[in-house]
This record gives structure tokens, C-alpha cells and sequence, in this order.
């Protein structure tokens, strides 16, 4: 199985679990390497051994091939046999002598499991402490690591004890291990290092030259405890060291207060207020409101229109577009060749949909309304009672989870999804079993659509770019025409002054006459107006969002949309998502298309994920997921929608009150 990465890797075959979606698109490797093994020449190497060893995980555990007749299982299955007593040998095997040879190159995916069969096989009771940590280090096996072996700690109790009392970064294992809540790993320390010993590696560590802050603020909030070695002084030392960092910072960079605010307020009647607090971007809700939609319906509603998800013709307004990028950040800094172009605008709207998302997720749990509940009833029961479409699943995070296992099921179910309206889609129906057996990383921009010709883009005609760029552009000759009129853009410039045709310079009446002749604006002789408001509106989405939904827009629109097709300004094509909603999926998700996002489903899919910023950040990735996961439903929701609408099915806005009243 080949990953994408940011390099090119071959990644090894690792079994990750029952639960880990990552496991089911594996099976056919899986069987491939069971079929190719031979037990009378096994591999040498811990590379090769390692993976002979997962594959026969998989078949134990039941994932095989589901194409495979019944004896062609039984064979495969008998194969598997050989292989644990094999992998035993080739671990009992090893001495003293050969551990730096034998385990120098293991593939860095099994540096778990490596840990684990040396633990399991004895081979910790019977190799040196010098020999099996020396080979292990050579191994890139890092001290953290060998930390989550509890036989390793207890047989090389005083070495282990020794390396970390050798630096004092390594101070920061002491302090993970019995500061930090909810740990992807069990740790352990040797019973050798004595709490003196931790409180003086802790005090060297807050004495070095660059403390963690996040470590010196866990240990300046943390219990005073005799068995981890912090009192009252220690304390009081971390304290002191991270206020001084804080203030140092602070002394050499200035900084504005910026962000966004949202909070809900008990008196408004308005469903949602905006204002701006210097640069800080205040929204308000109305308790009233959110308190009247409460059903799951509405939920998903408030999603979508009150918290402005995709408002307007079911578009995302999350991506990042080319026409929200201001002319200066277009032309300063570095934007590698492989870089998701984001600017201020993006950055203003991704904090404000991630902040509303955990907002209203509390605000829900607070009443006992679980959003993933919401979305399981989407698919299972609405779909079923409203649209009379069956067959999807979708399967909610345990109550009792963690934020990093709900991060792990989350994008499972996402993909799950994926698939599914994939299948649904292509086949008019969702067979799970084709779905296991096609499990593969679901590419969001080939995910199909019900609908032909979903979406219009402009083309690179120069006259589409050039119309675009003279109405949208705050680098548009169209924005001054003197101190007394001025706009962000041409359509701010005409909208909020009155701007007579004598009035414009010469080198701008050239650019009204254009629109003037494509029937966008009229010269009424006092001032230039807009006057095609369909034409606005399909250019005004191709610059918004870079798109036209073709299936939302009224006839009049569409009129010209054609034409502008006809004229090789534009062109339809389908699929679920627009380009620029793919590429945001892609952005967040993976690495197929960007190198700077970051990367959220490979990371959390395969095991890789962030693990010194603690459970805060799975609680991160955990609403960005679920930011993810509701937005994937609008886009379904508003394609199943419009594809019904001719049999008058109802919609999952109108089983709500009227979202405007």
C-alpha cells in the first residue's frame, strides 16, 4: 500500500486494528504477502519479519479478501500457521553480539510493535542493557518510546533511570507522564528514579536555556505531590520561568489583539449579531433562537444558514478563494509551488466557523443533544422517512471516548460516507460489501455527482478573467475615483457612491462600457447602476466562490450562464463538491494536492498524530473534524435535495420552522 505522503515511501503492511479504517484497505496486501510466504526461506530481516508477522494479524483477526472462496480461505488461512513460530525463532535468535545489526534499519511504523514481541519474547530478560539500548537508539527509537514498554523499564531499570537524568529536555517525559491527561500511551518510569531525582531533573529543566512553555505551565498548575517530586517551590520556580518567557515575548513583539469572539446572549432577539471589537469579530446569538431549534433538523439548519456554512446556493463559504486574497498578500511572501493559498480572509473565516461549531456543539451537549447523534440520524432516518433513500450508516463516537479515539472514528466515518454516496451514486445503491472491498482514500474531487452539470466555472478566457478582475478586485482600476469616491472593489465603488460616467477618468470609462454592453450595469445619466441582477449573481458566485451552482439558480441566470458557455466563458462540470470545496477537504485532510495543511486524516488514520501537545490537541482536531463532517452533510443533503425536488419530497429545511422568522 502506497500513502500520500510527503515523500516516496513504499509504506510496510501494518495491521492497526479492528477499529482503524486504515486496516480494511490493506486486506489484499494482506493476503498477497500470506500467498508469496515460504517457511522454508522466511525473511531475515526485522523489516520483512515485522510484516509477515501483521499480515498473519490480519488474517487472525478475519480480514481477508471477501472474494475468496471457501477452501482458497482455508489455504490462506493454514498458510498463517508457520509464521508465529518463525517470527519467535528469529527473536530468540538474537544476542548481544548481532541486536545492533538486526535492529538498526526496523521501518519507523514498527517501532511499536518491535517494542512489544521484545518485551513479549523475553528478549529484554536475556540481552545487556548496553547491547539493547545502544541498538535501539541506533534504531531512531527514541527514549519516549522505549518508555511505553513496562518489561523494558523493569528489566533495565537503572539505565533507563540513568538516561533520563542524563538531559534535561528529557525532563519533559517525567512531566507528560504524570502531568498530562489523557495520553495516546501509557508510560512508565523506572523504580529506581526516585522523587528527588524528578525534582531535580524538573528544576533543571526549568533552569535550562528553552523550557517548553506548555511543560512549564503543567507543572506550575499541577498538584503538589511528595510521589512526583513537585512542592510548593517547585511551583512557584516553573511559574516565574514561563511569566518570564511570556513577558520576554512580549517585550520584542508587540502584537494586536485580533481573533473572534462568539457567545450567546439571553436578551437578543435577532438570531445572530456581527460586530468588530478593534479586530476582533464578535458573534452573538440569540438563546431564544437556539433554544427553539432544537430538533435535529434545525440543528443541521442553524449549521448551514445561521452560522453561514453554505448560505447561498448550498456553496461552502469555508474555502479559500482567490478573490478574498488582498492584492498586498498576493505579492508578499512565499507560497511554495504545493501551498494552499490562504490569506486573512480565510484565516477570519476559519476561526469563526470552527469557533460556532464549538460553541454549539457545548451548547447542544449542555442540553443533551450529541451532534454526532445528529448526524447518525441524518443518514438512518431521515434519509430513509423523508427521502426515501436507505442504506447509509454512520456510526457515532462512544460517550466514553476520548477526544483522540472520537479524532480516529470521525474520520473513519467521514470516509465511510464518502464512499457510500460514492456507491450510492454510481450504483443506485450502497452495498457495504462493495464499500469494504473498494476501500480505498476516497478522493474528494471525483466524488460523484446525482446531478449533470452541477457546477459552471470560468475558464481562462481572458474576457471571464478580465470581467472578473475589473467587478472583484481590490487591484481593479475601478476602486478610485477620487478622495470623495472610493471602493474596496467596482461593485463597492458603484453601490455606495454616485458615480456619474462623466466622473470616471478616461482610462476607466473603457471598463463601463464593457459592462454596459453585456447588459450588468446602466448609465441613467446621473449615476452607473447595477441593473442585471441575475448576471450579478452569476458572477458575483464565480468570484465568491469560484463556482455557480447551475441547479439553484432561477432561469433568468441560467440564460446567461448558457450563453456564456456558448461563448467559451465558462464550462459545467459535475461532482459533490466544487474544486475550491475539494481542495479544502484535501487541504485539511491530506496531502494529496497541498504540502502546508495540516494533514489531519493521515495523521490521525495511521498513528502519527501530533503526541506532545496533549489531549487539547485532539480536542482541536476533533472540531475541525466535525466542522468537516456537518459540512459534507450540507453538500449531500443540498444535492439529494435538489435531485428529489420534482417529486416534491420534503427537504430537511422544511421539516423546520422558517429559518427566517
Amino acid at each position: 500500500m502506497t500513502e500520500d505522503t510527503d515523500d516516496d515511501v513504499t509504506m510496510r503492511l501494518r495491521f492497526y486494528g479492528a477499529g482503524d479504517y486504515a486496516t480494511y484497505w490493506q486486506i489484499q496486501k494482506a493476503a498477497d504477502i500470506i500467498q508469496r510466504f515460504n517457511p522454508s526461506a522466511p525473511p531475515d530481516d526485522v523489516n520483512g519479519v515485522l510484516e509477515i508477522h501483521n499480515a498473519r494479524l490480519f488474517v487472525e483477526a478475519g480480514f481477508t479478501p471477501p472474494d475468496l472462496s471457501e477452501t482458497e480461505q482455508a489455504t490462506l488461512t493454514k498458510a498463517t500457521r508457520p509464521i508465529r513460530r518463525i517470527v519467535a525463532q528469529w527473536f530468540h535468535a538474537l544476542e548481544d553480539e548481532d541486536l545492533d545489526d538486526k535492529l538498526s534499519d526496523v521501518d519507523w511504523q514498527y517501532h511499536e510493535q518491535l517494542l512489544e514481541l521484545l518485551a513479549g519474547l523475553g528478549v529484554f530478560g536475556r540481552c545487556s542493557a548496553t547491547s539493547m539500548l545502544a541498538a535501539l537508539d541506533r534504531a531512531r527509537i527514541h527514549l519516549g518510546d522505549l518508555l511505553t514498554s513496562k518489561r523494558l523499564v523493569e528489566n533495565y531499570d537503572t539505565p533507563v533511570r540513568d538516561l533520563l537524568l542524563a538531559d534535561a529536555d528529557r525532563a519533559e517525559l517525567v512531566i507528560r507522564h504524570h502531568l498530562e491527561d489523557q495520553v495516546r500511551m501509557e508510560t512508565f518510569l523506572p523504580a529506581s528514579l526516585t522523587p528527588a531525582d524528578q525534582r531535580a531533573l524538573i528544576q533543571k529543566y526549568i533552569d535550562s536555556d528553552n523550557p517548553n512553555g506548555n511543560y512549564l505551565r503543567l507543572v506550575a498548575n499541577a498538584p503538589i505531590d511528595a510521589k512526583t517530586g513537585v512542592d510548593k517551590r517547585l511551583i512557584v520556580n516553573a511559574k516565574r520561568r514561563y511569566d518570564a518567557q511570556v513577558k520576554e515575548f512580549f517585550a520584542t513583539n508587540t502584537g494586536i489583539r485580533t481573533g473572534c469572539s462568539v457567545s450567546v446572549s439571553a436578551t437578543q432577539i435577532e438570531p445572530m449579531t456581527v460586530s468588530l471589537d478593534d479586530a476582533v469579530i464578535e458573534y452573538t446569538f440569540s438563546e431564544a433562537w437556539l433554544e427553539n431549534t432544537l430538533d435535529y433538523a434545525s440543528v443541521l439548519n442553524n449549521f448551514q444558514f445561521l452560522f453561514e456554512f453554505a448560505p447561498e446556493d448550498g456553496l461552502l463559504t469555508m474555502p479559500a478563494v482567490d478573490s478574498e486574497r488582498r492584492g498586498l498578500e498576493s505579492v508578499l511572501g512565499l507560497d511554495g509551488t504545493h501551498d494552499y493559498l490562504a490569506g486573512h480572509v480565510f484565516t477570519a473565516k476559519d476561526l469563526a466557523t470552527l469557533s460556532q461549531t464549538v460553541m454549539y456543539r457545548r451548547f447542544l451537549a449542555a442540553r443533551d443533544i450529541d451532534l454526532e447523534e445528529v448526524l447518525r440520524w441524518y443518514f438512518e432516518e431521515h434519509l430513509p422517512s423523508e427521502l426515501g433513500i436507505t442504506g447509509f450508516a454512520f456510526t457515532p463516537s462512544s460517550c466514553t471516548a476520548n477526544y483522540l479515539e472520537r479524532c480516529r472514528n470521525l474520520f473513519a466515518e467521514m470516509e465511510s460516507i464518502a464512499t457510500q454516496y460514492n456507491l450510492f451514486i454510481e450504483d443506485g445503491e450502497i452495498d457495504h460489501d462493495v464499500a469494504t472491498a473498494g476501500a480505498d482514500l476516497v478522493r474528494y474531487r471525483a466524488i460523484p455527482s446525482a446531478l449533470e452539470g452541477k457546477y459552471a466555472y470560468a475558464t481562462d478566457h481572458p474576457e471571464i478573467l478580465s470581467l472578473l478582475h475589473v467587478l472583484f478586485s481590490d487591484q481593479s482600476h475601478l476602486t478610485y475615483v477620487d478622495e470623495n469616491m472610493s471602493g474596496d472593489n467596482a461593485v463597492d465603488l458603484l453601490v455606495r457612491n454616485q458615480v456619474s460616467y462623466e466622473a470616471l477618468h478616461a482610462f476607466q470609462q473603457p471598463m463601463i462600457d464593457k459592462l454596459i454592453d453585456i447588459g450588468l450595469v446602466e448609465n441613467t445619466g446621473q449615476r452607473i447602476v447595477l441593473t442585471n441582477f441575475p448576471l450579478f449573481s452569476v458572477l458575483r458566485s464565480l468570484s465568491h466562490h469560484e463556482a455557480v451552482a447551475y441547479h439553484h439558480i432561477d432561469q433568468a441566470a441560467r440564460a446567461h450562464v448558457d450563453k456564456m458557455i456558448d461563448a467559451g466563458w465558462l464550462v459545467r462540470r459535475s461532482s459533490l463538491l466544487t474544486e475550491a470545496e475539494a481542495a479544502y477537504f484535501n487541504y485539511n485532510l491530506n496531502s494529496v494536492d497541498f504540502s502546508n495543511g495540516p494533514k489531519l486524516r493521515n495523521k490521525y488514520q495511521h498513528g502519527v498524530q501530533p503526541k506532545g501537545e496533549g489531549e487539547a490537541q485532539h480536542e482541536d482536531t476533533y472540531y475541525r473534524a466535525l466542522r468537516l463532517m456537518i459540512a459534507l452533510t450540507i453538500k449531500i443533503n443540498d444535492e439529494l435535495v435538489l435531485a428529489s425536488a420534482g417529486n416534491g419530497t420534503p427537504t430537511v429545511e422544511e421539516t423546520t420552522a422558517d429559518r427566517d422568522s
